[in-house]
Order: structure tokens, then C-alpha cells, then sequence
């Protein structure tokens, strides 16, 4: 079980990267509660996988590439149907002008079995700190 919920995380960040939109959204419950605090800009909505997928795919097609990559994820509670789990993450994006912007933070997601399927129903950001610019 614990294994499952592991990936469920990591192919979110993995599909991310690799521009797998369809995976990206198979890995969300029908409705996302997510809050990103970055640097005193708090944004919070309850989307689809659709809409974080519209909303994601814009901004991380503009780089030439990016890179997500999580440690020291913990279980911070677990059952037969309900998981939290919170990991530190960094991720780095590449434009072709050779510009980088750079992010690290924490996460914490909450995640549900659905129909047998662990699904992201929550997930909060706190970023630590940013250099560079997504401009």
C-alpha cells in the first residue's frame, strides 16, 4: 500500500516533467483541493484534473525543460483509504535562452482510495525559497 501512494506522488512530478498530460490528470480525484504559498502569493482553488492540467501545461511548455525531484518523503497518517504524506521537493526550469528559475519548498499531499486507485485529493505547497524568474 505504502508503495502505491509513493508512486501515485512521484509520477505526479514525473509526468509533470515529461509533459504527460493524460498521466498528469490520472493521478488527481475528480476534485483537487490545492494551495500554493509562494513568497507572500497565496493562491487556493478546488479543481479537475482537467483544470490543473490547463492550467500547469502552459506554464511548463514554455521551458525547454524541467525537472522535479522529491526526498524525505514521510507518512504523516495512513489507513486502508486515506493517506498523508508530505515530501521536500525542488524543481529546476530550463528556457532555451539558457535562463533557469529554480523553486524549492515542501508538500503535503492527502490522498484517497478510489474505485481501488489511490488519487491526490489535497495537496498544499510551501515554497521555501525562488531564484530566477518564470518570465
Amino acid at each position: 500500500m505504502r508503495k502505491a501512494i509513493e508512486d501515485v506522488v512521484t509520477k505526479m512530478f514525473v509526468y509533470n516533467d515529461e509533459h504527460n498530460w493524460e498521466g498528469l490528470a490520472s493521478v488527481f480525484a475528480p476534485e483537487v483541493k490545492m494551495l500554493h504559498l509562494l513568497e507572500g502569493n497565496e493562491t487556493e482553488h478546488v479543481m479537475t484534473p482537467q483544470e490543473i492540467v490547463s492550467a500547469w501545461r502552459p506554464i511548463m511548455e514554455q521551458f525547454q525543460s524541467v525537472h522535479h525531484q522529491i526526498g524525505n518523503m514521510l507518512f504523516r497518517s495512513m489507513d486502508e483509504n486515506s493517506a498523508t504524506v508530505t515530501c521536500y521537493g525542488t524543481s529546476t526550469h530550463y528556457k532555451a535562452d539558457k535562463s533557469v528559475w529554480e523553486v524549492v519548498g515542501t508538500y503535503e499531499f492527502k490522498l484517497n482510495r478510489i474505485n481501488n486507485d489511490w488519487k491526490i485529493v489535497d495537496e498544499i505547497f510551501k515554497c521555501k525559497h525562488q531564484s530566477g524568474s518564470i518570465n
